[in-house]
């Protein structure tokens, strides 16, 4: 659980980091993460810190 933590944060601040200068306001407004064969989860926007 720790890994998949781990790499979600990561894939997440990296999407951030190449925002557009130009991007006003949120530019997350949601973020699910699922498997292949399984329900979504929906993660926080405010829990997820660095974005």
């Amino acid at each position: 659980a720790d890994k998949i933590y781990e790499n979600a944060l990561e894939v997440i601040q990296t999407i951030s980091k190449l925002k557009p200068s130009s991007a006003k306001g949120t530019y997350f407004k949601s973020i699910h993460i699922s498997s292949t064969m399984s329900p979504g989860i929906q993660i926080e926007t405010k829990s997820v810190g660095g974005i």
